[in-house]
Parts: structure tokens; C-alpha cells; sequence
């Protein structure tokens, strides 16, 4: 799995260059993706590379809110007389067998059961890295430039947005971690608030299956971008890497 190793922190004399004394800094928007994930789909299998990847000891304890009755012996309830408690639960991941059997996904016959990621899934590793730049922006907004306060009551003061895909939401929420770790926030500390939208009114990744418009532009995008680099000497040298992994009917790594 690669990672990027990230510059070390600005030096003093970096922060004097980037943030001069006579400006006053106003706003700050941090822009993430996501960490370190599984493949989205199986991959290279002919290379040897498995399709389950026991790296996500996070669905070893999940948590999942649910309505409960307010007091024992009650056989219905309602929202209105319930109250939401905390159900935790393990998941672990069944695929298809050589014979369409339901069989457990691991790395093997003998292989965990548990901690194994579905695809595109946020990996331990992602965590790790995502809380890092949580703790990068807390030393640089907070310890260096003391733009952010030390410690929070609540986070009304940030605007925190997340796109549906569960990978982008729980790198955000991790690199807050790192942001204001608990011991930073008060006891009383309320939820955070997490802005979504919908997949039809999501801007934070290209949405061409909503917008036709752009759609389009996609489709010239990429068709320009095959007459310029298709023929190319680059491109003959990554088949020349890479063509043995590919389908047989299509040995190349791009256009015919």
C-alpha cells in the first residue's frame, strides 16, 4: 500500500514568508479527500493480489443508533415515546464460493474473518494518516499561528461537509480528531454538525451523472487527452510495463 510522506512542518522562517506579520489571516478552508483505501473492485488477480484485504479493524466495533423503548416490557414504540440508544455490532464480510455457495471473504482457508475491508473502504492506514493531518493542522492553526482556539466548547465555528461516500466521511472525521482531540473539548461537548447532500446535488467530486453539461465535457476531456498522449512514446513504454496484466483483447495500456 503506498503512502505519501508528507513535507516536514513549515519552519519559523517559512511561517514568517507565508503568513506576514502586517496581514491578519480571516478564513481558512481545508479541502481533504480520503485515506488510504481498498481497491473499489477486485484487481490483478492474475498478479496474485487477493480481493479482500484484512486491513479495517473498524468493523470489528461498529456502533449504529436505535430506537429503543423508554422503559422495559414494552412490545411497540415510537419516535415519540422511544429513546435512541447505542447498538454495537461486528461485521464480517460473505462472498460467492467456486460453486455460488455463501462462503466467508478472507485471505484464504485459514485466513481472519474479522478486521476485512469491502471495497473502497477507509483502511486502518487511512485513519492513521487522516488523523495525522488532523494533528499537522492543529500545530500549524492552532500552536504556530494561534488562529484556532486551544480548546472548544462546541464546533459551531467550523463548517464540516462530507460527500454520502462512507470513505470521505470517516477520513473528516478523523482528521477532526486530530484537529481537537477530547481532551480539547469540553465534557459537555454537543455532536458535531456534519453537512451532506445529496448524490444529485453533490459539487465536492465531478458529478457527471447529474449534470449532462458536464458529462459532456468529460467525454471531450478525455477524448482529447487520448489523441494527445495514446500515441506516444510514454504511452508504448507504460504497455510495455504494464500490458502483461491487462485483458487479453485489449493488451494496451490505452486506446487500440
Amino acid at each position: 500500500m503506498t503512502t505519501l510522506q508528507p513535507r516536514p512542518p513549515y519552519s519559523d522562517a517559512e511561517l514568517t514568508k507565508l503568513y506576514p506579520s502586517q496581514l491578519h489571516l480571516q478564513q481558512v478552508q481545508i479541502l481533504l479527500r480520503h485515506g488510504e483505501r481498498t481497491p473499489v473492485n477486485a484487481r490483478f488477480a492474475n498478479a496474485g493480489l487477493p480481493a479482500y484485504w484484512p486491513y479495517c479493524n473498524a468493523v470489528r466495533q461498529l456502533r449504529s443508533a436505535v430506537l429503543s423503548p423508554s422503559g422495559p416490557g414494552a412490545e411497540h414504540i415510537s419516535a415519540a415515546d422511544g429513546v435512541f440508544t447505542e447498538l454495537q455490532w461486528r461485521r464480517r464480510l460473505e462472498t460467492f464460493g467456486a460453486n455460488d455457495e455463501a462462503i466467508p471473504a478472507t485471505l484464504g482457508p485459514n485466513g481472519p474473518l474479522d478486521a476485512i475491508c469491502d471495497f473502497g473502504m477507509l483502511t486502518d492506514r487511512g485513519r492513521e494518516t487522516t488523523y495525522a493531518l488532523g494533528t499537522r493542522l492543529r500545530k500549524l492553526y492552532v500552536d504556530h499561528l494561534g488562529f484556532l482556539p486551544a480548546s472548544i466548547k462546541d464546533a459551531d465555528f467550523l463548517y464540516l461537509r462530507a460527500t454520502p461516500i462512507p470513505r470521505a466521511l470517516e477520513s473528516m472525521q478523523q482528521a477532526f480528531l486530530g484537529l481537537y482531540p477530547p481532551h480539547t473539548r469540553d465534557a459537555d461537548f454537543p455532536p458535531l454538525t456534519i453537512i451532506s447532500r445529496s448524490p444529485a446535488d453533490e459539487t465536492l467530486f465531478p458529478n457527471d451523472s447529474n449534470c449532462r453539461r458536464f458529462a459532456a465535457l468529460s467525454r471531450a476531456f478525455a477524448q482529447r487527452a487520448a489523441e494527445r498522449w495514446n500515441k506516444t512514446d510514454d504511452m508504448d513504454y507504460l504497455t510495455r510495463k504494464l500490458g502483461k496484466w491487462m485483458p487479453e483483447d485489449s493488451p494496451r495500456v490505452a486506446g487500440p
